[in-house]
């Protein structure tokens, strides 16, 4: 993984701050349930999924979005072809494979306990999204996590020679994806490798802003679908790091920024402007239902 140079952290904030930014920027973050754009049930079994895509998971590119939801069954429809299984638990992963970030320029990179990616629950190793809620959140489907075996692991997934071949000198600046059983020691971190700026989002600071206990697997507060919207920031690559056992997502989403936008943007729940003198946040109304 590369390692970025000069970086200067400017601030650090617990959602009522979280992100954690190296550079001034305003970011939206939703989650399910709070706006109409902020996710929504899917209709494959796997709990819930971006707003931005169809309910079934089934997509092709042409709006600009790209999704994993680790199903040989939902692989996108105009990607080329077969699904990884290599990252396929032995008699736990029926069904799975990865589809979008196994296409040409897109590289993942593991170290620790590395990619895992199963089909039912693994006991001392990862669990379900939403394994023990209600219904509708249970994920039923394939899903990835790490480690995959070990303690911690981390997962790197890099788009930049990806999007070097789309036209349009493309980056990506919207990141969704369904966090399940959310543990304090879960993190996902965003690189722009061309000016060196990043930005993380911790699964400490997700529980605190939604109340959330670490580890539940079944809770609103700790299976949540989160939206990423960067406003002037893209990045080329993302890293999911897990000290402990285990990380776990699904119906990974992400975004363009030559996307078609008409669809419903997010509503300003929780916005972040970070500059010199601090930021501003916009109050949060809770919500976890429809």
């Amino acid at each position: 993984m590369k390692k970025l140079i000069n970086k200067k952290t400017i601030g650090s904030l617990a959602l009522g701050a979280v992100l954690t930014c190296t550079q001034a920027n305003a970011t939206i973050i939703t989650f399910f349930g709070d706006d109409v754009a902020s996710g929504q049930w899917a209709t494959d079994g796997s709990g819930l999924t971006s707003s931005f895509v169809d309910q079934s998971n089934l997509i092709d590119s042409s709006n600009g979005y790209f999704i994993e939801t680790f199903d040989i069954a939902t692989a996108m429809t105009d990607l080329p072809g077969m699904a990884d299984e290599q990252y396929n638990i032995a008699g736990a992963s029926n069904g799975c494979g990865v589809n979008t970030l196994s296409q040409n320029g897109i590289t993942v990179t593991e170290t620790g306990g590395g990619l895992g990616v199963a089909s039912q629950n693994l006991p001392g190793k990862a669990a379900r999204p939403g394994n023990t809620g209600s219904a509708n959140y249970i994920d039923s489907t394939c899903y990835g996590f790490t480690p995959e075996n070990g303690s911690s692991g981390t997962v790197e997934v890099d788009y930049t020679s990806f999007l070097n071949a789309i036209p349009g000198n493309a980056q990506l600046d919207y990141f969704g994806f369904y966090w399940g059983s959310v543990d304090t020691y879960n993190d996902f971190q965003f690189f722009n490798d061309t000016d060196n700026t990043s930005v993380s989002i911790t699964g400490s600071q997700l529980l605190t802003q939604l109340g959330g206990q670490s580890g539940n697997q079944g809770a609103p507060t700790s299976n949540t679908y989160v939206n990423i919207d960067f406003e002037s920031f893209s990045w080329n690559r993302f890293v999911v790091t897990s000290t402990g056992i285990a990380g776990e997502f699904d119906n990974i989403v992400t975004g363009l920024t030559t996307r078609n936008r008409d669809v419903p943007e997010p509503m300003s729940i929780a916005v972040f402007g970070l500059g010199l003198f601090g930021l501003g946040l916009a109050n949060r109304k809770r919500k976890f239902q429809k």
